[in-house]
Order: C-alpha cells, then structure tokens, then sequence
C-alpha cells in the first residue's frame, strides 16, 4: 500500500504504546542496578571492589526478578515492534491497529506487576495474551502483504 494510507492516528497510538514499553524496559533495568546497590551485591568483582560491596555468583532474588521481568520484555517487545510497525507501514486498518496496540500494552504492564508481586497465573495469562496479540499482529501483517503481492 502507498505511504498515503497510513493512518496518522494509528501510527500516533503505536508510537506511543512504544515509547511508553520502551520506559518501561528503562524503567526495569535501572530497577535492577539501582537494587543491586542497594543490596550491595554485585556480579562483577570489580563493581563489588568499586561500590563497597560483595561479589556474589547469583543475584539475590529480588535482582533476579527484575532481572528477569526486564529480559522478558526485552524478548516480546522487539517482535511487537517489527510487526506493528510492518502493520502501520502495510496501511493497515485503524482500529484493529487501536485494538491490538492496547491490549498489548495492558498485557505487557499487567505481566510486569505480576511478576514483581510474585503473581504466577497472573503473570502467565497477561504473557500469553501477549504472545496472542505478537501472532495474531503478524499473521494479519504477512496476510495483507501477501494480498498486495497478488
């Protein structure tokens, strides 16, 4: 489809439920230094030695939880963003686009509360609805694609 289809609208809505997961992921790593300090404990012999604290081979488990929840996003939010942005780019409808961005940003902040609270179910059901959201995006994405080549 030709650039002129796009909606400026959607493309604002994906643009937004991007930067705001993006924060997100910031969010999560600073999360993760910043508890490491404070619980001055360090993987690396020298920031142990530098910041005054203990070299450890497993990070306690409130570092390893951030650690964790900020890994996970990493890995669901770089496939969400080549689909979404190959859907916007395709011309793709609006309020399919308005559907899929919101209950992939709702998703994706529900699963990290869950998992910082210790949420298991939670946490799963909010990560699966992701995951529904990543495929179905991209299955909807390849299928207009496929459409415009025929």
């Amino acid at each position: 489809m030709p650039v002129s289809s796009i909606s400026p609208t959607l493309l604002a809505v994906f643009g937004i439920t991007t930067i705001l997961l993006s924060l997100k992921v910031l969010f999560l790593g600073a999360a993760t230094a910043a508890t490491r300090g404070k619980l001055k404990s360090f993987l690396n012999s020298e920031d142990a030695e530098w910041l005054g604290g203990a070299h450890v081979n497993a990070d306690p488990e409130a570092v390893a939880r951030l650690g964790r929840a900020h890994r996970n996003d990493l890995e669901n939010l770089l496939p969400f963003f080549a689909c979404g942005l190959l859907y916007v780019l395709a011309g793709g409808q609006a309020f399919a686009g308005y559907i899929y961005c919101g209950v992939f940003l709702v998703s994706r902040m529900v699963h990290t509360v869950a998992y910082l609270r210790a949420r298991p179910m939670l946490r799963r059901n909010a990560y699966t609805l992701a995951f529904l959201v990543i495929v179905s995006l991209g299955v909807h994405t390849a299928w207009m694609m496929a459409q415009g080549l025929l």
